[in-house]
């Protein structure tokens, strides 16, 4: 019975061990998609930066896509997304975002901005993703491959 006992306590540490170290291997770039019907679908994807930097991108179908910069920390398993303030806008609440199995699922958000059923879960984007030290000078991400520079502002080119 203590031999059950003694593998079952190694067994429980060696888990402890293992989701407390996937815990600080945050991706750089996690996307999900999902909706229930095609007038609701959309496709989220955000970039976490080594500065704490991040950026929101929802692109519902058959409209203009939302971006938002954010900061985000995290508390073992819980990541945490506070988002800057946009002129004229009001302010949207946190995103709070659960690690599970490599996934980040979102636990609570702003019903207004992400939708009553929230953001779907988020993948990451590809096998090696890392994070780029910061996501604070991208307008947008790049839809086409995430992975790669997101969109710049430039005085230069004027908006669209």
């Amino acid at each position: 019975m203590r031999s059950w006992l003694r593998r079952a306590s190694t067994l429980t540490l060696v888990l402890l061990a293992v989701s407390a170290a996937h815990a600080g291997k945050l991706k750089g770039v996690y996307s999900g998609s999902g909706g229930i019907t095609q007038e609701v679908h959309r496709v989220v994807l955000i970039e976490f930066a080594e500065d704490g930097t991040a950026i929101l991108q929802q692109n519902w179908t058959g409209k203009d896509p939302q971006t938002w910069h954010a900061h985000w920390t995290q508390k073992g398993k819980q990541v945490t997304l506070t988002f800057e303030p946009v002129k004229d806008s009001p302010p949207l609440a946190p995103l709070a975002l659960d690690i599970k199995h490599g996934s980040l699922v979102p636990s609570t958000w702003d019903s207004a901005a992400l939708g009553v059923l929230g953001p779907p879960a988020l993948a990451p984007f590809s096998g090696k993703n890392a994070q780029r030290h910061s996501v604070a000078g991208c307008v947008a991400l790049n839809t086409y491959n995430p992975v790669g520079d997101c969109l710049q502002w430039d005085s230069r080119t004027p908006p669209k």
